[in-house]
């Protein structure tokens, strides 16, 4: 019998997920970390955590085929990332989200800026004859200013606030919300003398979990036969112990506060990736295709028919990894990083409300959504009603 379980894995000695680059991409013979882990490495250490109860269980170790088998009924389905307060009890108000691409920071402003996007007025130089994409509507600048880095991270309150369409402060402490990472070096050992091995030194990122006055986690919603792991997983390229904590369900629910700015209908939607999203055509959504010169289609959960009228979209991401049973690498998939942003309006012109807030919370869009990737949040977007 297959249970869904929402868990906690709390990493003891920090996290190392190397990305796709070789070793020797470089003279230094340095691995680079990514900043958090991909959906398919948490999934791996979840097949990984329950296959070590069923080998204990068994008395005996599985095979790399049997592990293959055994655990391919294991779904990753929505993943967060936490960050709270030594021994508090888990709440939503400890989720961490990656700031969206709206969202601009300039010098000298005590707010965040919204980027919102307007009808275009000249064509790109881009080569390529794609009405559809011509018409794209483009950013549209608050005002001038000098544009500061983004973070990485905002808390759950900035997140939902900037989702609900309310204004969010410009933090001066938003760099806390970013875990350090320090350099670990490392020794080759000769295996027949058990000796180092000098002429083999290389070094990695170790992204560090644990602050002062507060620990980093992941929560993860997966689905698994039988009951969920308890105890300790390994996480990262390395294995590092993490230890596995029960969530509350609250954490994986819609705040109240993004049901509210939706119960007020609003003729435009936001849609935030949280999680790196697999399409077929980069960056297009699935489902969407050019339909004179807009492009048209459906999300999961909604019946109407919408137009996508903009994407915030960054550089791709590469997303590659290591299988383990076949000692081999995965293919490198080129995905959506989070933060995109995507801005849709119902093609019979009719308002969103809060149902289609409920059915796009944390929803899975997109391809590989079984391993955790393709989620995304809803947002107001209120410029559709401004530009008419």
């Amino acid at each position: 019998m297959t249970t869904t379980a929402r868990l906690a894995l709390v990493p003891r000695d920090g996290l190392f997920c190397k990305d796709g680059r070789d070793w020797h991409t470089s003279a230094s013979g340095r691995g680079h970390a990514l900043d958090w882990p991909w959906p398919s490495t948490i999934l791996g250490a979840m097949r990984s955590a329950w296959g070590r109860r069923e080998e204990a269980r068994a008395g005996c170790l599985f095979e790399a085929r049997d592990w293959q088998t055994r655990t391919a009924t294991i779904r990753l389905a929505r993943t967060l990332a936490l960050r709270r307060g030594f021994a508090a009890p888990w709440r939503f108000e400890h989720t961490v989200w990656p700031v969206a691409e709206d969202a601009l920071w300039l010098k000298d402003q005590d707010h965040v800026n919204r980027l919102d996007a307007e009808p275009p007025d000249v064509p790109t130089l881009g080569r390529n004859d794609d009405d559809a994409r011509e018409a794209l509507w483009r950013p549209r600048l608050p005002q001038a200013g000098k544009p500061l880095a983004r973070p990485r991270w905002w808390s759950a309150e900035d997140f939902v606030a900037w989702l609900s369409g309310k204004r969010v402060a410009a933090r001066r402490d938003e760099s806390a919300l970013a875990p350090e990472r320090r350099m670990q070096s490392h020794v080759g050992i000769r295996r027949d003398e058990l000796t180092a091995d000098e002429g083999v030194l290389f070094s990695h990122d170790v992204i560090e979990t644990l602050e002062p006055h507060a620990e980093w986690a992941i929560g993860v919603e997966v689905e698994l036969p039988g009951g969920a792991p308890s105890g300790v997983a390994t996480l990262g390229s390395d294995s590092r112990l993490a230890y596995v904590e029960s969530l509350p369900d609250a954490l994986f629910k819609p705040p109240e506060q993004l049901l509210e700015s939706f119960r007020s209908p609003t003729r435009g939607l936001r849609v935030v990736a949280v999680t790196p999203l697999c399409f077929e055509r980069g960056w297009l959504p699935d489902g969407f295709v050019a339909n004179g010169k807009e492009y048209r289609g459906h999300l999961p959960g909604l019946d109407p028919e919408l137009i996508l009228r903009a994407a915030f979209v960054p550089r791709p991401i590469h997303v590659s990894g290591w299988d383990m049973a076949a000692g081999a690498p995965k293919p490198t998939s080129r995905m959506v990083a989070p933060g995109a942003v995507y801005f849709f309006e119902r093609a019979d012109g009719k308002p969103f409300g809060e149902f289609d807030a409920r059915s796009l919370w944390l929803a899975a869009i997109g391809a590989r959504t079984k391993e955790g990737f393709g989620h995304v949040a809803p947002a107001v977007w209120s410029y559709a009603e401004r530009a008419e």
